[in-house]
């Protein structure tokens, strides 16, 4: 073994064992099973691999200062022993399979979701590898979505962003804001924004309300900041829900506060 193969490999990762994710699953949803291979390839030298370390991360904004900065966020972490030591050229593949947190966003517009692989090497640098994936709607979020596009509202953004109250620990929540472009809300309501908080026992969806000013007094309310207001439904996860039903929850909410 070449001594100036291990120091370049050990101190600086240079023909170092490197690790390839292929994430195998091809609909991926919060809440859902996702499962691939970690490809691992011996480099120069052999060295002794203790775990792979799989993260679930996502990105967010975050104004400070009055400036938006983005920031990374961790939502989950998959942790597979190895144990082993892999030989220099040696190919070995590791399966795993998990499930995605129900708080892993949806990549829809500008929201970007990775997995960053870390093969933790002793005595050695820890290498990694990102791989984007595509994240749909879930079952419940997609009849949530298409009751409101029945009620009349189109899709405008979808965006993590920073919440300072850490719902279920997270540092983010990703925001749906949809605005009426016909139907009965239509010159009613400036715009509708939407908040999954999902729980292992239910799903509450946060709502947040613009009101259009009508009358003096509406036109004051909307000029000093006053015109939100703050709804919630709660779904629960025993039972399914058609988009009838959640249509008709989310209008008769909608209309005895616009």
């Amino acid at each position: 073994m070449s001594i100036f193969n291990k120091v370049m490999a050990s101190a600086l990762g240079i023909g170092a064992t490197k690790i390839d994710t292929m994430v195998q699953t091809k609909n991926l949803m919060p809440g859902k099973r996702i499962e691939g291979i970690c490809k691992i390839t011996g480099g120069k030298i052999e060295q002794y691999i203790n775990q792979i370390a799989i993260g679930v991360y996502t990105g967010y904004q975050k104004e400070v200062d009055d400036k938006v900065i983005n920031e990374s966020q961790c939502i989950q972490t998959h942790y597979i022993k190895v144990e082993r030591n892999i030989m220099p050229g040696e190919v070995c593949e590791v399966d795993f399979s998990f499930i995605l947190y129900k708080r892993v966003p949806v990549t829809k517009h500008r929201s970007k979701v990775w997995l960053s692989t870390y093969l933790d090497i002793e005595k050695g640098v820890d290498t990694s590898d990102r791989d984007y994936l595509n994240i749909d709607y879930n079952d419940y979020m997609k009849n949530v979505v298409d009751a409101i596009d029945e009620l009349g509202f189109s899709i405008r953004e979808i965006e993590n962003e920073y919440c300072k109250a850490k719902l279920n620990g997270f540092k983010l929540v990703q925001e749906f804001e949809f605005v009426p472009t016909r139907g009965y809300f239509r010159g009613r309501l400036d715009e509708l924004e939407l908040v999954f908080i999902p729980t292992n026992q239910y799903v509450d969806i946060l709502l947040q309300i613009d009101r259009k000013a009508r009358g003096i007094m509406s036109f004051i309310s909307e000029s000093m900041g006053m015109d939100e207001t703050n709804l919630r439904i709660r779904i629960e996860n025993s039972r399914r829900y058609t988009v009838d039903e959640l249509k008709f929850e989310i209008d008769n909410v909608l209309r005895r506060y616009s």
